[in-house]
């Protein structure tokens, strides 16, 4: 109390000799003009509940040296004042900062010059309690009409730099009085003062302030589950920046996320209209760096990716033939992977020479082209994860991390960092000043950070934050669910059956070795099953013993086989058949109460089987004129059963129950590879030339010539027709154009009251989807290298895709 005491009176002797207790100093002027930092405080009281409320904001610890802006936030949740003014951090004898807040004192409540300790004659009770939490006493001292409020009582008491001569910066004073106009607070660095106090600093290893601009001016903007700084930094001649590489550039739209794989750590890109501009910025810094003209100067956006250990640039141009032909002439070898080329690179530093201020190294020996894009990587395994990641949509863009951030981001950049957390500290180190990080601390929500600049002249915008993850992303298009491998090459395309225990969806295929699996709907391998064929046509699903379990039935190239849910044969369907390879099974249910028919095919031969795996004694059609070709089909119109059988000489059959005839098709068909449908009442097929007959229950027949490819595609429900054509999908008479391909037939999908029809091509291994009215659905094409399957595998109402992936691979989509 004594020395409480002896410090006022001290301060009392000292205001009676001071020469400024009569002049008027402004809240401008009295800035220490050494200051590092000078935050500008508008209203406090909203900024300490605004700090309180934030998860970014921890709690203060005392010793705390590291130059991080959350350091300074920490301070204002420990000041109790009303009244707006600022808070300046100085250097100190400690190698660390002091703080001094400065404010103008209400004319009730000015006082001569003292000092006084604890708290502030209007403070509230709340933040009496914040201060003993913090321990450290804030001390206040009144000149003329401000007070300085600190914890260092004698750095308030004799306020030295007010005698000085020295005062702010001429240009930074306009500045501090009109920013932040409605804003609660902003802040001002001075690079040079902040980097000189930190010089031998461990934390302050990598790229200082000075090294991202000359001065910054920042808002500062908050909520519980995000802490973000906007504004501008400026630049100077003679000292190179950061900002002074994108001197007299335009900003582009960013377009790499889609080209990085969703697993990424962080993304950093860089983006220029004119990269003649940008390399000329670059060789002012980088005089000693050879760059390379020519073969980028179509470059707009260059990119560096992160996953683990690994880094691939990427490369977005606007037509870089040169670059391209150096590429083809420089390469050992090249082969393909999922469709796209891999080129072969003796290890090259190409990269490292062309953008030296991003760019260290990397010594690149793989490459890929995208469309317009180039992605560099140092290994095979890296370049091949991120062709599969495009090929399924499994892409930066899509992840948590760019989720969580994209709505706090201008669409064009200059430069744009986007990070997990600090998983990349050390990488963004190089470029910008690792104190923008939040604190190491496990106290801290998972998080993602961002460094957004904009370039405009002669300034540069900022936009840098931290934010919580977001908990779930919210699912756009079509995202990739899973990818399950097999033990061979699939065999078959992926197909849905259902779970009878839950209803959900699961999935069946087959492998080259002719196994078979079941697979759950979280892509877990229930069952393998090895089989003596190859399965035919689809696997039906039966309720054999009406009792709400389902089972497999199918028919291999010998074998008509019956399999319960976990991969049992269920006898006596266990049937062996020499001769012949056997047509896909046919399964007619007529009246829908699970009296099931199995008619299996093999050359002329037909024999229909009942439930119990006995002939259908009653059934006469036994053996066909020439052989039976594809699957038989049961059709139902009104009361009368159909049974249509088409035969090698052309004929079509169409039968009734017992296997007589019951429409006679007079004329014979050169039938396409095209199945028999029922549209509108009628029985269509179409032929080699691509007519289609359509053939009503009376035997009439109406031709329709749509001059159609041999290979043409057809699939038709009772209301629904869709033709595929060369590169020309028509659905119900809309037509769509596709890129030239080679393209699967289509297939209708009828999913909760909507039509879905699908296509792949074959060729470039890409799926399409589209409504009736021929419409592309959002974010396709897909990768898949097999025509796909439509269900909604756990009934949320979501549908999801499943189809062949690589190889010996396939892949479930989720599509909303």
């Amino acid at each position: 109390m004594r020395s409480i005491l002896a410090m006022g009176i001290i301060a009392i002797l000292l205001s009676a000799c001071n020469p400024l207790e009569s002049s008027e100093l402004s809240l401008e002027d009295a800035i220490p003009d050494n200051a590092a930092l000078i935050f500008r405080v508008n209203d406090p009281t909203t900024l300490r509940l605004d700090l309180r409320n934030c998860d970014f904001v921890l709690p203060y610890s005392q010793g705390e040296k590291e130059p991080n802006l959350m350091h300074l936030l920490e301070q204002l949740k420990g000041l109790t004042t009303e009244d707006p003014g600022y808070l300046v951090a100085l250097p100190n004898a400690a190698d660390s900062l002091s703080y001094i807040y400065i404010s103008e004192i209400q004319p009730a409540k000015q006082a001569s010059d003292s000092l006084s300790t604890g708290e502030v004659s209007d403070e509230k009770e709340v933040d009496v309690e914040e201060l003993k939490e913090i321990n450290t006493p804030w001390f206040s001292s009144e000149t003329g009409s401000l007070r300085f409020s600190g914890k260092d009582s004698l750095l308030i008491t004799e306020k030295k730099w007010l005698k000085s001569d020295t005062h702010p910066d001429r240009e930074l004073v306009p500045l501090l009085k009109s920013a932040g106009q409605g804003k609660t607070a902003s802040l001002f660095i001075q690079a040079s003062q902040l980097d000189s106090l930190y010089a031998n600093s461990e934390v302050q290893k990598g790229s200082g302030w000075t090294d991202l601009a000359h001065s910054l001016a920042l808002d500062l903007h908050t909520s519980q589950d995000l802490l973000q700084w906007t504004g501008v930094g400026t630049t100077t001649d003679s000292v190179p920046t950061l900002l002074s590489l994108f001197a007299n550039t335009q900003p582009v739209v960013n377009t790499l996320a889609g080209l990085s794989p969703e697993g990424a750590d962080g993304l950093l890109t860089i983006s220029f209209t004119d990269e003649a501009v940008f390399n000329a910025n670059q060789r002012k810094q980088y005089t000693g760096e050879k760059v390379a003209d020519t073969l980028f100067q179509t470059t707009e956006e260059v990119g560096l990716v992160f996953q683990g250990t690994n880094k691939a640039v990427l490369i977005n141009t606007y037509g870089a033939l040169s670059l391209s032909e150096f590429l083809q002439d420089s390469r050992s070898s090249v082969y393909e992977y999922q469709g796209k080329e891999i080129g072969i690179l003796e290890s090259s530093p190409i990269l490292e020479n062309a953008f030296p201020a991003f760019i260290s190294d990397f010594k690149v020996t793989h490459y890929t082209v995208i469309d317009n894009a180039f992605i560099f990587c140092e290994n095979k395994r890296f370049t091949e994860l991120i062709i599969r990641n495009i090929n399924s949509g499994k892409t930066f863009d899509n992840s948590v991390i760019y989720e969580s951030a994209r709505s706090e981001l201008a669409e064009a950049s200059s430069l744009l960092l986007i990070a997990d957390g600090r998983k990349l500290e050390n990488e963004i180190g190089k470029y910008i000043p690792k104190a923008l990080l939040a604190d190491d601390s496990s106290d801290l929500p998972e998080h993602v950070f961002a460094f957004q600049l904009v370039a405009d002249r002669s300034f540069c915008h900022l936009n840098t934050f931290v934010k919580r993850k977001s908990s779930s992303r919210k699912k756009q298009g079509v995202a990739p669910l899973f990818t399950v491998e097999l033990d061979a090459p699939l065999a078959t395309n992926p197909q849905f059956v259902t779970d009878h225990r839950n209803d959900k969806k699961e999935i069946v295929v087959q492998d080259t070795e002719n196994n078979l699996y079941l697979i759950s709907s979280s892509g877990k391998i229930l069952w393998k099953k090895a089989l003596e064929g190859r399965v035919q046509g689809r696997i039906e699903q039966i309720d054999l013993y009406k009792n709400g379990r389902l089972q497999l039935a199918f028919t291999t190239s010998n074998q008509f086989l019956v399999l319960d849910r976990n991969g049992k044969e269920v006898a006596p369907f266990d049937m062996t058949f020499s001769g012949p390879i056997l047509n896909p099974l046919a399964v007619f249910d007529y009246e829908g109460n699970r009296n099931y028919r199995f008619v299996v095919t093999q050359g002329s031969d037909i024999k229909m089987y009942n439930g119990k795996g006995k002939i259908v004694e009653g059934f006469k059609y036994t053996k066909s004129e020439t052989a039976v070709l594809d699957r038989p089909r049961h059709f139902r119109i009104g009361s009368r059963d159909y049974l249509v059988f088409k035969l090698e000489d052309g004929s079509l059959k169409i039968l009734n129950r017992v296997g007589d005839t019951r429409v006679e098709v007079k004329e014979q068909i050169d039938f396409s590879e095209n199945d028999v449908y029922l549209n509108n009442n009628r029985f269509i097929v179409t032929d080699k030339t691509g007519t289609l007959f359509a053939v009503d229950t009376k035997g009439k027949i109406t031709k329709t010539r749509f001059n159609l490819a041999e290979d043409h595609g057809m699939d038709a429900t009772i209301k629904t027709l869709s033709l595929m054509n060369d590169n020309e999908l028509t659905i119900k008479g809309n037509k769509a154009s596709l890129d030239l391909g080679v393209y699967t037939k289509p297939r209708i999908f009828y999913i909760y009251d909507k039509i879905y029809v699908s296509v792949t091509d074959i060729q470039t291994q890409r799926a399409y989807l589209f409504d009736s009215s021929a419409i592309p659905f959002p974010n396709f094409p897909v990768y898949a290298a097999s025509p796909i399957d439509l269900s909604d595998i756990d009934n949320n109402r979501s549908i999801e895709i499943a189809a062949k992936f690589e190889e010996n691979s396939l892949i479930v989509y989720s599509l909303n």
